[in-house]
């Protein structure tokens, strides 16, 4: 498969997982049986352009029958936000939002995962991707949606936006879903921790973890898949975040990098091996283009004498602006999970 945002193939590391057998029974929208049995590209869901991200339209349902400690991994399948008609204007730009919630039995928020960035003139289509973890506390139903929006300040009549999969984007279509093991984890960067600023030139560790894997002597080794999506902004504006105060006011956009670091630790917290580095990604922010979603995907092999593996996201501002890592709303998070068994190495 062709990868959509990584330097590591996009879809083998997920989608493999959905080799595996049916886990739980799916309620959801009816779908579209002969667009999915001719294997033609999904018509889609017309997004209007609104003023603000909220509200946000359902494009997916889907229900979990889980018992209290199970954990699901979700992943969205391959889809497409265009520019579907600038109507009678033609602003800068329009933003796009996915958002996955799930709830508990009990109604409860259990999971709320996001993917926002904006579509331009010269960039007029964009591939949103969520990975996620679903833990439950409690057994019973649990209930997901992806939901979506289009929005301009500058809006002008008539224009819309088209959020497009390979197939059609209902039901249990709409998530990819498969079981995790018990020891399967999943973290943000919390609300509590604020927004970053992230200068140019300097090196930046906006979202760091330990996370405990379990030794198993010195043989065998396994394998841990790690997926890492987050949101940043460029401030192009002095008031677009209070942090944005500090920028220079000729700066315009930004070159962002980033990657992820991977140190095993023993029993004592000593370093096993040397660390695993994923491949640096640098992608422009214009000043139209303004947000923009890091996500990166590594598959480490961890000796069994790794009792944790230290992670940590690292970002640079190469040139231009200053940018923002943001926390809270789902905006950052990591899962980590092991692969199923039998399934090759990639």
């Amino acid at each position: 498969m062709t990868p959509r945002h990584r330097a590591l193939p996009r879809r083998a590391v997920w989608l493999l997982y959905a080799l595996a057998p049916a886990l739980c029974a799916l309620t959801a929208a009816p779908g579209t049986p002969a667009a999915a049995a001719t294997g033609r590209k999904d018509a889609g869901v017309t997004l209007p352009v609104q003023q603000h991200s909220s509200p946000l339209r359902a494009v997916s349902t889907a229900a979990y029958r889980l018992d209290a400690g199970e954990k699901l991994a979700l992943d969205t399948p391959a889809m497409t936000f265009s520019v579907d008609s600038w109507g009678s204007g033609r602003p800068t730009n329009i933003g796009t939002t996915l958002l996955l919630t799930c709830t508990g039995p009990d109604g409860r928020p259990a999971l709320r995962a996001h993917d926002g960035a904006n579509l331009t003139p010269d960039e007029q289509h964009r591939e949103p991707d969520i990975r996620a973890l679903l833990v439950a506390e409690d057994s019973g139903t649990h209930r997901c949606e992806l939901s979506a929006s289009a929005y301009s300040t500058a809006r002008a009549p008539g224009m819309t936006v088209r959020l497009a999969g390979e197939q059609p984007l209902d039901g249990e279509r709409g998530l990819v879903s498969t079981r995790a093991s018990r020891d399967a984890t999943t973290w943000t960067r919390p609300a509590a921790q604020g927004d970053l600023l992230l200068p140019p030139g300097t090196v930046a560790e906006p979202m760091t973890t330990r996370e405990n894997v379990g030794a198993t002597g010195p043989l065998p080794r396994t394998r841990m898949d790690l997926a890492i999506d987050a949101e940043v902004t460029a401030c192009n504006r002095a008031d677009a975040y209070g942090l944005c105060a500090q920028r220079p006011a000729h700066a315009s956009g930004a070159t962002l990098a980033s990657w992820v670091e991977v140190q095993g630790l023993d029993e004592a917290g000593e370093p096993v091996g040397a660390p695993h580095r994923s491949p640096t990604r640098t992608r422009t922010v214009s000043a139209a283009k303004h947000h923009a979603m890091l996500h990166h995907t590594v598959r480490v092999s961890v000796p069994g004498e790794v009792e944790q593996l230290d992670i940590a996201l690292k970002t640079q501002v190469v040139s231009g602006d200053h940018m923002v890592f943001h926390a809270g709303y789902g905006y950052a998070r990591g899962v980590l999970t092991k692969p199923p068994s039998g399934l090759p190495e990639i």
